[in-house]
Formats: C-alpha cells, structure tokens, sequence
C-alpha cells in the first residue's frame, strides 16, 4: 500500500514539475502536463486552417519571440523583422532539431542535407555546391536546360488543347531541370514515374509542418493512433520515395565510372570510393541527400508556378500588362532570357510579389538553440516566421493585396526590399534560390509568351483557398491556354 502512496505522490510532483516553464523561456500560453499546449493549438488551428496563422495570433499576443510547448518539444515562433533576422543570421542558430520525425525519413539517423547540422552539414553542403556548379547550375547551361524544358511544357499545352490541370500539367517539366543535373536523365512529359514521384512528394508536405509535427512531439501516438496521426501514410510516401532513389542510386552505382561524371550521383559514388568507411559520405547519406534535394526543389517550384498562373487568371490586367512590356522590350513573339530580367521591371516585380502574397514557404525549417541563447536556453526549437514579414501592415500598407507595383519605385526601378525573404537569410538560406529564381522567369514568361491563361469558365473563378501543411500550395484547378 505504501508503494502505491509513494508512486501517486511522485507522480503528482512530476506532473507539478511538468508544468513549469524553462528559466528565462519567452513569453507564450502557460501548458499542461505531457502533452503541453497541443489541445490549445488544436483548437485554434481548427478555427484559422493553417499553422503560420496560429503561430501569428499567439505571437500578437505574447510578442516576437513567443514560447509554447507541443508534447515534449519546446518551441519558439520567431516573429517581426528583427526577431527573424537574429534567428536566421546568428551562428547559435544554425543548427537543426533531433527528433524521432526528423529520424524516421533517414533510416532511424541523421542525414540529408536539410535535417543536419555541424561539420557534417558543412562537408556535404560544400561538396554538393560544387559539384552542382561544374555540372551547370549555375552558368549559360542551366538556363538551356530550363528552357528546354519550357519549350516542352508548351509544346504539351499545344497539343492537348483545351483545359489543362494545374499543377499536375507542371510537374514533369519542373523536376526535369533538376533531375538532368542530379540523375544525369530527363522525363518525357508522358512518362508516369515522374507523376507518381510528385505524388509522394506533394503528400508527404502535406502530412507535416515545419515544427516535425506530432509524430516529433508525442512519438508514442505512432502506437495509439497510427492512422489518425497520419504515421502510417507517412511511413508509405517516404519508404515510396526512398525506394524510388534507392532503384535510381542502385543503378549509377554499376555504371559510374571514376573518370567521368555524368551528374551528381556519379560525382558522390566516386566521392564515396576515395574515403575511408568513417567518412560522412556513405549510400545511406546520398540516398537522403537526393531526397531532400527533390523535396525541396519539385514542391516549392511547382506551387509558386501554380499560384502564377492562378493569379494571372484572376488578375487579367497584370497579365495583359506582363505580355505588353515582353512586346515593348523584347519583341513580339521573341522567348526572354535571363539576360533580359533586368530589362523586364514589371515581370521582376510580379514575381516577387508572386512570392510574398502567396507565402509558399511561410515559416523556415525547424532551427535549434545549439547553446543557451540569452532567453532561449539550450536545444530549443526555433521557426521563424516569415509570413510575419510578408504581411506586415506597417510596412506595406496593404499586404492582403496582390499589387506588384509596390516592388517599383517612382523611378520605375526595382525595390529590393529586406523584408522579401521568400528563400531565407543566413547559412541556411535555400541552396536552389537561383534555380528556383532562373525557372520561375523562364517559364512564366514562355507560357506568356505563346498564351493568354484564362479560367475555363467566366463566372467561375479558381479559388485562392490554399492547402496547408510543411509548404502551401494552391488548391488544384484547371484552366485553358488560348494561343496568342
């Protein structure tokens, strides 16, 4: 009897315990045991529909940096242009989250490149930087490969006239200008691999969020509600993918040659065979590397392209606008190239703006306290909040309007605003921002080029209702491509 007595006590104190916040944690809702202010999250996620917008509402209430607990993970919403900049500029910052999500997408450890940290994310990030430059990246081929590919997406628009799916008719095309370089191969716009590809890729975003999700927070629900959690299709889509690679990897590995790279999994192969088995280069770690650099080049690519065309069907002036400066400086009928996005003022400032109204990526990936950090403390979760920036209304007056001219000053010139952080700041800053930059002008332009982009019907619009999850993108439409 007196050790049930001793027990009930000990676990009075620990939930007791379990209530109290870190010395000097930021200000944010007070939590209860075990599982922290998740039900509080819960509630007001169900009532606004996406995470960005919770993290909003708390942190205009508690401030900049505001501190919550989910399940065991301590978190701080970094919110408001100097909070975002410190989080994403100082060094004790740069380091990524542990967890069992961040594990369960890389063989129970740690790899990849997004969910790293250290020496080990240094060597890898050099290594794939470098490499990705000697194969093209980032000189004259990389846009000859792009345009290639927006050569063929219209091509396919021409021949299957009519109404077009976006962004299902997109996706072939989008990750065709990253494969080439990474898998040495394209895709042919009917080939079904790659569709089922963007399938996996597209889901898995959106079973997740920035944080890890409440498989990182409360692991155990893995056991007590594996469908509910989403753990099971989420263990599919990633064990799809991961085969997917593998296949891909398995296959370079009989034919690489040490004297000839074809792309950068030949270069890895061959980087593999020149080190020492304790080395940081190993197949598990190329396999979550391709991973990562799929997931993060194919998702956001693929829903900033979509939201262009959603906005150019809704906004028809700013098309018309768009196509008029393409004749005037261009010529009519004549494919810009990237030498010309100087020259094209108004396509500059609707694709920043194109970035900023549909916050694609309205959070960071999760980043981590590596050391106590003034309020902080040790091993703190850290998201900073970039639609904070983005939709200020201080700064810019009239955020939830989709107005490109705010991007250009009474001289007619482009403003680079340090506001405009679609692709991050700091050492972890997106490694593909000229990729991604270099795609969206080209194929935004192409499509420009050769059509007007309407709705298939006049009385009905597509919708700007986004889909939530790790990135957003537009809900599915369809829309028709008139040729000009």
């Amino acid at each position: 009897m007196w050790f049930i007595s001793v027990l009930i006590v000990v676990i009075f104190i620990y939930l007791i315990l379990d209530t109290q916040k870190p010395s000097r944690y930021p200000p944010g809702p007070k939590w209860i045991p075990l599982i922290g202010n998740y039900m509080e999250y819960r509630k007001l996620y169900r009532k606004l529909g996406f995470t960005h917008l919770v993290w909003s509402k708390l942190s205009n209430e508690y401030g900049q940096l505001m501190g919550l607990r989910l399940g065991k993970d301590l978190l701080v919403i970094a919110s408001g242009f100097e909070a975002v900049k410190e989080v994403l500029t100082r060094e004790e910052f740069n380091a990524r989250p542990d967890g069992f999500f961040f594990r369960l997408r890389a063989f129970g450890e740690r790899y990849g490149l997004v969910f790293v940290d250290g020496e080990f994310f240094k060597e890898q990030k050099q290594f794939c930087m470098r490499h990705l430059k000697l194969l093209g990246l980032y000189n004259s081929s990389m846009e000859d490969r792009i345009s290639f590919e927006t050569n063929e997406l219209v091509n396919n628009i021409k021949k299957h006239k009519g109404i077009i799916a976006i962004p299902e008719a997109l996706q072939v095309s989008v990750i065709n200008s990253l494969w080439a370089i990474v898998a040495g191969e394209r895709f042919k716009t009917d080939d079904s691999r790659p569709k089922e590809l963007m399938k996996h890729i597209n889901l898995s975003f959106k079973l997740q969020d920035m944080s890890g999700g409440i498989l990182n927070q409360m692991p155990i629900i893995r056991y007590i509600a594996p469908e509910l959690s989403s753990f099971n299709k989420l263990k599919f889509v990633l064990n799809s993918l991961i085969s997917f690679i593998t296949e891909l990897v398995e296959e370079h590995l009989k034919t690489a040659s040490p004297y000839n790279n074809r792309d950068l999994i030949d270069a890895y192969i061959n980087e593999m065979n020149k080190n020492s088995k304790d080395s940081t280069f190993s197949e598990k770690q190329l396999i979550i590397l391709l991973l990562d650099l799929f997931l993060a080049g194919a998702e956001t690519t693929t829903s900033t392209l979509g939201y262009a065309l959603l906005y150019l069907i809704r906004f028809q002036e700013i098309q018309k606008k768009l196509q008029d400066e393409m004749e005037r400086v261009i010529g009519r009928g004549k494919q810009p190239t990237l030498q010309d996005r100087a020259r094209l003022k108004y396509m500059g400032a609707f694709l920043m703006e194109l970035q900023r109204h549909a916050n694609i990526t309205p959070t960071t990936v999760s980043h981590r306290a590596k050391s106590d950090v003034e309020i902080l403390g040790f091993d703190t979760t850290v998201l900073a909040n970039l639609y904070s920036l983005h939709a200020d209304k201080h700064h810019w007056g009239d955020p939830e309007n989709f107005r490109p001219e705010r991007f250009i000053n009474s001289n007619g010139e482009l403003i680079h605003d340090d506001w405009f952080l679609p692709f991050g700041l700091g050492k972890r800053k997106c490694m593909g921002e000229n990729l991604a930059k270099a795609s969206l002008f080209l194929f935004v332009t192409a499509l420009l080029n050769e059509f007007t982009v309407t709705a298939v019907t006049n009385d009905k619009l597509p919708t700007l209702r986004a889909v939530d999850g790790a990135t957003i993108s537009p809900t599915p439409f369809e829309c028709c491509f008139i040729p000009r």
